[in-house]
């Protein structure tokens, strides 16, 4: 999932290294030593690296070989002040990296620049909404992911379930310094909506609901039991000190903030979307493009969403004029294979023809425990460290409302050729190693969402029944994104969106308020995975209509995954050039 699908607020926001720190006081003449940017960039990446325990374990199995050899045990912070330094510093840091001469620089570190330039002057836009932001949602909040990240914190070696053990406790302070800034949001008029608030305090009741058997516990004793090395003491009082730390700290931490929503509730002005707080049109249009990586103003997205909806409706219904019974067939698709393991062993070899070789590398298949299955997605991937790609995890959601016997293309978005594929592809060519911290979900996304709409074609389904399911689900998905630009955006009601979904003949009220609530809950989520596809569909169509019978799928798939996760417009300057180069 990924879902990164936010795992924590680790974007650059977090950069807060000042010029000198960072060794890069520069003379006002441009630097054009190409092995003082790596090392500018290197800096950047073992100091940013460790500013919490969760990044560095998740980033890197042997830090030692970075230089990083006794990091701070720390969750990072979560306040106004924090925020507003980390700014400032950003700040400094870009003036730093434009000191340095662009055309100095390698083809590849340019690509750096240019990703890490736009970032910044992103982020930067971000001053005027510190409030706006929100660290807590149903999905993709930190009180849905932290459980998964605790559970599967790498134990590489005995340290490590040190650190772990050192870092428990610290969730209390750190869920409240997140209820402290949620009541500034409260004060300023910025506060989630009632229904927000109880969905996500119901989340939190029912992981601590068994406080002696709770899934953090149970997970640790299974791991700790398996760890080899340790004496049976020791293993007995890991096992302990866990335990104590998970009842006395951890589910305390999700006891406060419960409180602190329940005392805040009622204390929220708006009940629609973004767009009716002050700032909210604006504070939505930073969040589309930090999300998305699209530079396209709203009103081109609206279109290009609008014109996928049409254009998608209109090949179904001449698909369907030319094979009556194609309908009957996708309202009843049988997959040839349900099983995840089996499915991830049969995509390793369907997508050689289409796809360039990765690295043959191992994944294990877990489970949602039963106490995050109803806010968790119907899957999710966990993206490994950049040392240690070859262990993969893909955990699937067993939960009864999830139709598993359709996970194929699911297992394809998850894993092969998905974010399992594209993540390990990525790590394999060994790149500028703080290009590893930076979230593109538009692009991660987007190639997750476009893999898994074209695995119909690898599922063994006749050509028109593929096409057919293919037009559908990106229909669907821009009618998702549509439906978050109008009611956060452009301030459609529960009744404005009623109607718009009456014209595509969806008209019962449970489902339109289930997804007007969606919308609401975690604004531009959606976007990542609609626009980011067709973001991805715009260049993929650009090559096809300039090469024409020259375009080679499996050549542009390799392009794509060579730039790897950047802005969409940074990827389509590449795309220009590279066309020139399959011209010639």
């Amino acid at each position: 999932m990924k879902r990164n699908k936010k795992y924590f607020v680790f974007t650059f926001l977090l950069l807060i290294l000042t010029l000198t720190t960072l060794g890069c006081s520069i003379k006002n003449s441009k630097n054009n030593n190409p092995e003082d940017f790596d090392k500018f960039l290197d800096k950047i990446f073992t100091t940013e690296v460790q500013r919490d325990s969760i990044t560095l374990n998740y980033s890197l199995a042997n830090p030692e070989a970075y230089g990083i050899t006794e990091p701070k045990t720390t969750f990072g912070h979560y306040s106004v002040e924090h925020i507003q330094d980390l700014l400032a510093a950003s700040e400094n840091y870009l003036a730093g990296l434009k000191k340095f001469d662009y055309d100095a620089l390698s083809e590849s570190q340019q690509l750096s620049y240019d990703i890490v330039k736009e970032d910044l002057e992103l982020e930067l836009k971000s001053g005027d909404f510190i409030l706006y932001n929100e660290s807590l949602g149903p999905t993709t909040g930190i009180q849905a992911q932290l459980p998964v990240l605790l559970a599967e914190y790498n134990f590489y070696k005995k340290e490590d379930i040190n650190t772990y053990l050192k870092l428990l406790p610290l969730v209390y302070d750190y869920f409240n310094e997140i209820c402290e800034f949620e009541k500034e949001k409260s004060k300023a008029g910025l506060f989630m909506s009632d229904k927000v608030a109880d969905n996500i305090i119901d989340q939190c009741d029912e992981f601590i609901n068994n406080k002696n058997t709770n899934y953090l516990i149970e997970i640790f004793n299974d791991k700790i039991s398996e760890f080899e090395g340790l004496s049976d003491n020791e293993i007995k009082a890991y096992k302990k000190e866990n335990k104590e730390a998970v009842i006395n700290k951890v589910i305390p931490a999700y006891e406060l903030l419960m409180t602190t929503l329940s005392d805040l509730k009622g204390t929220g002005k708006n009940n629609g979307g973004l767009s009716n707080f002050e700032k909210g049109k604006e504070y939505y249009e930073y969040l589309l493009a930090a999300n998305t990586g699209s530079s396209k103003p709203v009103s081109e997205l609206k279109k290009m969403l609008d014109d996928t909806i049409s254009k998608n409706i209109a090949k179904m219904n001449s698909i369907m004029s030319k094979n009556t019974d194609v309908y009957e067939t996708a309202m009843d698709l049988k997959f040839p294979l349900t099983d995840p393991s089996e499915i991830i062993n049969y995509l390793r070899t369907a997508i050689k023809d289409d796809f360039p070789a990765c690295p043959d590398v191992n994944c294990s298949i877990k489970y949602v425990h039963e106490s995050l299955q109803d806010h968790l997605s119907p899957a999710m991937y966990l993206i490994p460290a950049i040392d240690k790609y070859n262990e993969n995890i893909i955990y699937i959601n067993n939960n009864p409302d999830y139709d598993l016997s359709t996970i194929f293309t699911t297992i394809a978005h998850e894993g092969y050729p998905g974010h399992l594929y594209q993540s390990v592809y990525f790590r394999n060519l060994k790149p500028a190693a703080i290009r590893n911290l930076l979230s593109f979900g538009g692009y991660v996304e987007g190639w997750a969402t476009y893999v898994e709409y074209y695995s119909y074609h690898m599922a063994g389904f006749k050509k028109n029944v593929a096409d057919f399911m293919e037009a559908s689900m990106a229909a669907n998905m821009a009618l998702y994104c549509r439906l978050d630009i109008g009611i956060n955006y452009d301030g459609w009601t529960l009744s404005d969106t009623a109607n718009y979904l009456k014209g595509f003949q969806i008209k019962d009220e449970s489902t339109i308020k289930v997804l007007y609530t969606t919308m609401i809950e975690e604004p531009a989520l959606y976007p990542q995975y609609g626009i980011g596809y067709l973001e991805i569909m715009n260049l993929k169509n650009t090559a096809q209509e300039e090469l024409g019978d020259d375009f080679v799928i499996k050549d542009f798939h390799q392009f794509l995954l060579d730039i790897g996760p950047a802005q969409f417009d940074i990827i389509a300057k590449r795309l220009d050039k590279w066309i020139t180069e399959q011209k010639n």
